[in-house]
């Protein structure tokens, strides 16, 4: 499907880290999911979701700008231009 990747305006609460470096802020929950690489974004999304409430996934094409400040409820999952929302994520989905 080629559709239209929505735009959200997703309030960011920054922090210091990104990744596993984020662990201490959720203790018991994942922060990293490079075992969703590949998979496609919706259920990337709420498998990433599911596993920690705090954080929203954002999916964005790969050819979409994002600015670089670490959001602890962000994870931005990056599919391809001609297949978004539903196209497989290309990136390794993590916190920040």
């Amino acid at each position: 499907m080629n559709g239209i990747c929505p735009l959200i305006d997703l309030k960011c609460e920054p922090c210091d880290c990104a990744g596993i470096s984020c662990q201490p802020l959720f203790p018991g929950m994942k922060v990293v999911w490079p075992e969703l690489k590949g998979v496609s974004a919706p259920e990337a999304k709420r498998i990433i979701e599911h596993d920690n409430p705090h954080v929203t996934c954002v999916i964005i094409t790969e050819d979409t700008g994002v600015l670089q400040v670490c959001c602890c409820n962000r994870v931005v999952l990056v599919v391809p231009v001609a297949n978004c929302p539903n196209g497989p994520v290309l990136n390794s989905p993590q916190i920040g």
